[in-house]
């Protein structure tokens, strides 16, 4: 029998049992419904532990995989105040050293694992029943070699640590062959606890802040080995080698190499503090492949000058330390160097952190993002963050104070270039860098450098953060390249996100997109408040143009969260989009897509007309109501008289006033001011009148008539007063719609 024996108390009868568990399976033995268990004895320990010894008779094979007997004597220890879950012990020496075991004080009996969840849970469904059958079912497994299930990691080798070392990825890679040999680290100390956290140095493409290696590690490459149950950490470098010898380790002669070798070549300080890195392939069986590397680490207690000293291979002469050439280390004090166990973990690769976040999308497109502002900067962290793209991310601002409140980059970075501490702070998640650039550039500068141009040429998107008309229209229309073009922003209170994007081949534009955004605008009930400026502005400095939005950071960091998946669904998609979220006071988010019509271009007199199919359906629509008659009304829209360009957004329908004949029209004038001023207001000031539009009745040509011209000529006199021309649509049967525009003196029908 096991050394537990001795151990296990004094007996005690069932009706002196305290804790209510150990009672429940005594009593569910006693009328023996469970037959493939039986009740030994009972027994209390010094401590008050209650054990109740069973004789467990698993299903074993004939052959097992495992070696499990036919029955197998088991202690179960029960806590009388149940603070933690009961302790299985195997009461037979020669029980094998297993996987799912618990790790042990030397010389105690294994200690079974039944579950893969905390006791806090287990309290919740525990029954006695459930738990004997849990033991003999383990055993059961176990004597079979299906306990591990094959989809399941294999078991680690040793203990795990609370003190941290963080390494590079191709360390705990298993076909890694350029894995590195020597890890410099700087050690960052934990104030509230005693243990410091080792830290890789980032690759040559990160910046990151100024911290000199003081920490250097040796990569020791271990055999294979088969997982089992766990080994406790070693306590020093002895035990470490002996550790390692099984595993064709000879720990002591590859320390005093790599010893002399940094001395030598005086790349690190004696001070330096030594670690050690174990890469152990660990595998499944005797003849199968390895399936992952365990990685483990251990910090030596010494500084490496002392260690060196210790074993033979490096000596202190006259204030300058050096290597022993030809010495052999000092075996013997292996003993005397303790040693601290480490939890490796990896550094953070942009593959790993897609895994992290769960995400399928495998697309990686080349990004330049115009505008660091606070939306811009907390949606580009959130997509890099989840390894999404490779970002250029340009402007020309400079981080202030006031910007913290909405903006990603912390406070240090205030009087630094936005665009480049954003590719400084991304760059600094990963291990080999976030692929981000920063151009500190304003995209309305003129000629277009070619640093901005370049990088325009090869992306496959384009996204607008800025929140400017000016910018999104030069997007659209003026910025080389043909990447699609994406445009997000706030509305001016902050409580909708706007996201407009063009399709793959960029049959909508992004003006063309914007304009069909206000009619929905003017249109649709939920929009009436949407481009309203009400919360006002602040300023910040003394010069006209000091002045900042008053936003909440927490609403928007709500929108920065869906603008970055938004924006991956928009370019993972290929088809124009846009939609407006809108967060209400009890914190909801409603949804609203807003159609992408087909877009109609004509250039009539120097300018170009944009409409788009729903506008001409609506324009039908009224035409066929209105049969045999003639009706009209007014077009309101947006100019850009830089690019002479007509945007049509909607029509105000005929007004009551209006006469209205089988051949002739003449438009009234009843609510239309008003009508006109409201769609202003709503759209913040963008949409205004264009000018008129009416029909021709059935068979009469698709084209101006004399009085049509006349009617022209007027209406270019009146929009001359504003510098602006004048724009008629006539619609007539079928679906034929004839522009034409005004400008100066008259209209000129192009031919």
């Amino acid at each position: 029998m096991n050394s537990l024996d001795g151990r296990l108390g004094a007996p005690i009868s069932r009706k002196d049992i305290r804790a209510r568990k150990a009672q429940e399976v005594v009593e569910i033995l006693r009328v023996d419904l469970l037959p493939f268990v039986r009740l030994v004895g009972i027994t209390r320990r010094s401590d008050g532990t209650e054990v109740v010894r069973v004789e467990v008779q698993p299903e074993v094979p004939t052959d097992p995989v495992n070696d499990i007997r036919v029955v197998e004597p088991i202690a179960i220890g029960f806590d009388p105040e149940d603070r933690h879950q009961p302790i299985i012990w195997t009461l037979r020496d020669d029980f094998p050293d297993l996987p799912h075991t618990f790790l042990v004080q030397e010389g105690a009996p294994k200690s079974l694992c039944l579950y893969d969840e905390p006791y806090s849970e287990q309290r919740l469904h525990w029954t006695a029943p459930a738990f004997i059958r849990r033991i003999h079912w383990w055993l059961g497994q176990t004597a079979l070699g299906e306990l591990h299930l094959p989809d399941q990691p294999v078991e680690p080798l040793l203990l795990g640590s609370p003190a941290h070392v963080v390494l590079p990825n191709a360390l705990f890679d298993v076909d890694a062959d350029d894995a590195p040999r020597v890890v410099h680290l700087h050690a960052v100390p934990r104030e509230s606890r005693t243990a410091v956290t080792y830290v890789a140095e980032p690759g040559p493409n990160v910046k990151s802040p100024e911290r000199v290696p003081n920490c250097m590690a040796m990569v020791l490459d271990a055999s294979p080995q088969t997982h089992r149950g766990l080994a406790r950490n070693p306590r020093h470098l002895l035990e470490l080698d002996e550790f390692l010898r099984p595993m064709d380790v000879d720990l002591h002669s590859r320390i005093g190499r790599d010893l002399r070798t940094w001395v030598i070549d005086q790349r690190d300080s004696p001070e330096a503090v030594a670690l050690i890195i174990l890469r152990i392939p660990v595998r499944r069986s005797d003849d199968s492949i390895p399936e992952r590397v365990e990685v483990r680490a251990f910090a030596i207690d010494r500084p490496v000058g002392e260690l060196g000293e210790a074993l033979g291979v490096i000596a202190e002469a006259e204030g300058f330390t050096g290597a022993l050439v030809g010495a052999g280390s000092n075996v013997a004090e292996l003993e005397g160097v303790p040693i601290q166990s480490l939890n490796p973990v990896r550094c953070l690769s942009q593959r790993r952190v897609r895994a992290l976040h769960g995400t399928r999308d495998q697309t990686h497109p080349k990004v330049v993002a115009i505008g660091a502002g606070a939306l811009g900067s907390q949606t580009i962290m959130n997509l890099v963050r989840g390894g999404y793209g490779e970002w250029i991310v340009a402007d020309r601002d400079v981080l202030l104070p006031h910007n913290l409140v909405r903006h990603t980059l912390p406070g240090a970075f205030v009087g630094c270039e936005k665009a480049e501490a954003i590719a400084i702070l991304a760059n600094g998640l990963f291990e080999s860098g976030a692929s981000v650039a920063a151009l500190n550039v304003d995209v309305l500068d003129r000629p277009i450098p070619d640093r901005l141009r370049d990088p325009l040429a090869t992306a496959d998107v384009v996204i607008d953060f800025s929140a400017s008309v000016a910018v999104a229209r030069w997007a659209a229309r003026d910025a080389p390249g043909n990447a699609r073009r994406i445009s997000v922003f706030l509305n001016p209170n902050g409580t909708d996100l706007v996201l407009m994007a063009e399709d793959g081949k960029r049959t909508v534009r992004l003006d063309q997109i914007e304009a069909q955004y206000y009619r929905a605008v003017t249109g649709q009930p939920e929009l009436a408040e949407h481009l309203r400026a009400g919360a006002g502005q602040w300023r910040y400095g003394h010069t006209c143009r000091d002045v900042t939005s008053r936003i909440r950071q927490d609403a928007l960091s709500v929108f920065a969260g869906i603008a970055a998946r938004a924006i991956r669904e928009a370019i993972a998609q290929r088809h124009a989009t846009s939609t407006v979220w809108q967060l209400a006071s009890d914190h909801s988010v409603s949804c609203l897509p807003i159609d992408s019509e087909a877009p109609i271009v004509v250039d009539r007199s120097g300018w170009r007309v944009h409409a788009d199919k729903g506008l001409l359906t609506r324009f039908h629509g009224l035409r066929t109501a209105a049969l045999p008659n003639e009706t009209g009304g007014v077009l309101v829209g947006c100019r850009d008289q830089q690019r002479g360009l007509l945007y049509v957004v909607d029509t105000i329908p005929s007004p009551s006033d209006s006469d209205e004949w089988p051949t002739g029209y003449v438009r009234g004038c009843a609510g239309l001011g008003e009508a006109v001023e409201r769609m202003a207001k709503l759209t913040g000031g963008e949409v205004g009148y264009l000018g008129e539009w009416h029909t021709h009745p059935d068979g009469a040509p698709c084209r101006a008539s004399r009085h049509d011209r006349t009617f022209l000529a007027w209406l270019a006199q009146h929009m001359a007063v504003d510098g602006a021309p004048g724009l008629m649509a006539i619609v007539c049967e079928g679906e034929a719609v004839h522009w034409e525009v005004a400008a100066g003196a008259g209209s000129e029908e192009e031919r």
